[in-house]
């Protein structure tokens, strides 16, 4: 049963996530600070509803993120219509939130509540979780990357004797993989050959390290006319911190093309 408030909600609410623990932990929990606070923020600047589910009980608020203080570890939600729901979760120890961004689902669970004024208005201030679920199993949201100054992706390639390093420049990426240009002297990119310690520097994020899988190749035409090979690429087992960068990437170069 839904019971935000008195009226029907003909919306599809997303709910807390059953995993094993270990499954959690391994491929979607995000423990650092500045990634959550990144996220956060970007949840709060697209003003996306979020659910509020008290003690994981079906009962449940709409809110939204309104403030966000990370120097405090401290955020602040919209208090809910249902006064009967909003008191629920001041007496309860565990408060799950689940919402999306970028069409990816974004869990957390924050432990400490208390109601307060903002601006004149109810509103409860709740800790910046420890933690944060982005889970994505599918269709993974790709940016193509900028034509002057393209990503690079630095591959090692291990001879007999020696190990050299060969650039290949990105033409997009997600968090599930990489499409290059397929033009190096030296690399193979028959599919199904698996390329280790893989880096790509993302500019004023940090540097992603990562195994790859050649998938597809197929022809293409560039913008200026020049006819290449392109090569789809997976990542294999990235690791979560590494795809939190690429998420960051990701909205900065939306938020960038948004304000040209």
């Amino acid at each position: 049963m839904m019971h935000e408030s008195d009226q029907t909600i003909e919306v599809l609410q997303p709910t807390p996530t059953q995993f094993s623990q270990e499954e959690i932990d391994e491929n979607f929990r995000i423990h650092s600070e500045i990634d959550i606070v990144f996220i956060l923020r970007g949840i709060m600047q697209t003003n996306s509803l979020i659910t509020l589910y008290p003690n994981y009980e079906n009962d449940f608020i709409l809110t939204s993120i309104i403030a966000i203080d990370p120097d405090k570890k401290e955020m602040i939600v919209d208090y809910g219509t249902n006064e009967r729901n909003c008191q629920k979760a001041l007496q309860s120890k565990s408060l799950v939130f689940v919402t999306t961004q970028n069409r990816v689902k974004i869990e957390f669970v924050c432990d400490q509540i208390k109601k307060i004024q903002y601006k004149g208005e109810n509103a409860f201030a709740v800790n910046i979780p420890q933690s944060l679920l982005r889970i994505q199993r599918r269709n993974h949201f790709r940016i193509s990357t900028p034509i002057v100054k393209p990503l690079k992706c630095v591959i090692p390639i291990t001879g007999k004797d020696t190990t050299s390093k060969a650039e290949v420049a990105l033409l997009d990426i997600s968090c599930g993989g990489i499409a290059v240009i397929d033009q190096h002297p030296i690399i193979n990119f028959d599919p199904g050959i698996i390329y280790d310690n893989c880096q790509i520097a993302l500019p004023k994020i940090g540097t992603i390290n990562a195994a790859i899988q050649v998938k597809n190749t197929y022809e293409i035409t560039l913008r200026n006319g020049q006819n290449c090979m392109r090569a789809g690429c997976q990542f294999i087992d990235l690791a979560a911190n590494m795809e939190a960068m690429i998420q960051r990437y990701i909205i900065k170069q939306e938020q960038i093309r948004k304000i040209k």
